[in-house]
């Protein structure tokens, strides 16, 4: 069934090279149009969540253009919450029904530049509800599924699109477990607009910061399994505490990189 479905999937992009082939000669793209291009081709084609992208060398074929122009495309995607990238497996599609709410959050964002750390406290408020509730009303189910994300988010660092989507994962995974969609939409929609925020620089230069690499893997992990623990042992006011911690300690790590 799985593969059927990656067949079905990999016969709707053979419709790109005709894309492709109507743009002028000599005009490669820049990756914020292919993003677009991208974007819109799995709006019009209406695929599902988790429908798997073409490699980036296929991609780079499909459309005329450079592996890092299509890398940094992706990571566009990654940003905008439309494309989840997982490391040595490829990307594939996500579709969220707070995208909308996602582009207000990052129209405001936008407007008033100096207004992050407002809306970086209200992600904290959002995610310590969150957890308190899933303590509450959370199942071994979505246990299981927060410690696969977490699994996940181990084995990302030192590639910063697989983790920015590893990390959303890992969180949104957890938050969810509260079952009230309305907090975890607006807690996905804030979550989305402040890393699109804070991992811009890395994003447009394809880099990593010193914290997120390899050798540090360990360090990461750590401020998130507290969080994961205090779900997996009930215990709303230890999830409390690490929720708070990992908001400090990732807010430290930015402002050293961004100073950096």
């Amino acid at each position: 069934m799985a593969r059927t479905k990656l067949l079905q999937d990999k016969h709707l992009w053979n419709a790109i090279p005709e894309m492709a082939a109507d743009r002028e000669n000599g005009h490669p793209l820049a990756a914020e149009d292919l993003a677009s291009q991208i974007q819109d081709f799995i709006i019009a084609q209406n695929l599902s969540e988790g429908a798997r992208l073409p490699s980036e060398r296929d991609l780079a074929k499909m459309f005329g253009t450079s592996r890092p122009t299509v890398s940094q495309a992706i990571r566009i995607l990654v940003v905008k919450g439309l494309i989840q990238s997982r490391r040595g497996s490829g990307s594939y599609v996500t579709r969220r029904p707070q995208e909308s709410l996602a582009a207000s959050v990052n129209l405001m964002l936008d407007l008033d530049r100096d207004s992050v750390h407002h809306l970086n406290d209200l992600r904290l408020w959002l995610e310590t509800m969150g957890i308190v509730e899933a303590v509450e009303r959370g199942t071994d189910a979505e246990i299981a599924a927060g410690e696969a994300a977490l699994e996940l988010l181990k084995e990302s660092t030192g590639d910063i699109s697989a983790w920015m989507s590893a990390d959303t994962e890992f969180h949104s995974t957890l938050v969810r477990a509260s079952h009230n969609p309305y907090l975890s939409s607006i807690f996905e929609s804030v979550h989305t607009t402040l890393i699109e925020y804070e991992y811009r620089v890395w994003v447009d230069k394809g880099t990593v910061p010193k914290w997120l690499r390899k050798t540090e893997a360990a360090a990461v992990t750590a401020i998130h399994e507290p969080i994961l623990q205090a779900f997996k042992n009930r215990d709303a006011e230890a999830g409390k505490i690490a929720v708070l911690h990992h908001h400090y300690v990732m807010a430290q790590h930015l402002i050293a990189s961004h100073s950096e």
